[in-house]
């Protein structure tokens, strides 16, 4: 309740803009905006665990028109944060874990204009680093487990369309539908922190990708709407299990950690003002 009380009482500060506002054409226009965001978030490894809460979102982009041709580059910022519960058949569960990611893009696009709407293309280079602070004692079926810190950081392809049409009380409607395409991640796992003798792992993800689906109504310098964020990443590559410095072995096999397959689902509503 108190994260809703603080959108609503943002929101209270934008609406009056809103009347001494002209209405923006549909093209890509230079300037910038700052966003507030609402969500429910859930990351999952199918058959494992689960961690599930909501995040408090703070957006900001810069736009810079090129020429006349329609052309534009883009930078964006996003930060959100919350708590999350943890879920696992295999070793109980916990609350209120911190969990936060941040995440930036430079974006280059162009408008086409088609019938009455515009569509913008655009593509560039994304970076997302997610943390989670996992770090305290469960237990199941008699046996403790001891959670630690994780990092996670993408290097992904956004690919993305905005479709912008033009409403009868002079606001105009903005889709905009993108798809993230992995280049590269690593996965940072402090087993340490368990005080077990375990070592850190460091694992590569190489295959996975993302979509993002947003649908804002805008009149004047105020947009709001919601929108939704997915990732599904596939399983990282294996590496050693070490505890006090040497390979841990299991039935005479060595042991090995690994990141399973995994997808991150976030659905949200944003506030927006633009300047």
């Amino acid at each position: 309740m108190r994260n809703i009380a603080v959108l609503i009482v943002i929101g209270a500060l934008f609406i009056p803009t809103i009347t001494h506002a002209e209405l923006s054409p549909l093209q890509t226009q230079t300037g910038s905006n700052i966003s507030l965001s609402l969500s429910s978030y859930q990351y999952r490894e199918p058959g494992i665990m689960s961690l599930k809460g909501s995040k408090i979102g703070l957006d900001m982009m810069g736009i810079q028109q090129i020429g006349e041709r329609g052309l534009f580059i883009r930078g964006d910022l996003r930060y959100a944060f919350g708590t999350v519960d943890y879920n696992s058949n295999g070793s109980g569960s916990a609350t209120g874990e911190p969990d936060w990611y941040i995440e930036t893009r430079g974006l280059v696009g162009k408008d086409w204009g088609v019938k009455g709407m515009v569509l913008s293309t655009y593509t560039g280079l994304g970076y997302r680093f997610l943390f989670n602070d996992g770090r305290g004692i469960t237990s199941a079926g008699g046996q403790y487990y001891f959670g630690y810190r994780r990092a996670s950081n993408y290097f992904y392809l956004p690919m993305g369309i905005i479709h912008r049409c033009a409403l009868n009380n002079h606001a105009r409607l903005v889709n905009t539908l993108e798809y993230d395409h992995l280049l590269a991640g690593r996965q940072i796992s402090r087993l340490s922190d368990g005080g077990q003798g375990d070592w850190d792992a460091t694992n590569t993800q190489s295959r996975g990708y993302g979509l993002k689906l947003s649908i804002m109504y805008e009149k004047g310098n105020l947009a709001m709407g919601p929108y939704m964020s997915y990732w599904n990443i596939r399983q990282s590559d294996i590496v050693p299990a070490i505890k006090n410095g040497s390979q841990v072995y299991k039935n005479g096999f060595p042991m090995g950690w690994v990141e399973p397959k995994n997808n991150t689902i976030e659905f949200g509503f944003k506030i927006s003002q633009q300047f």
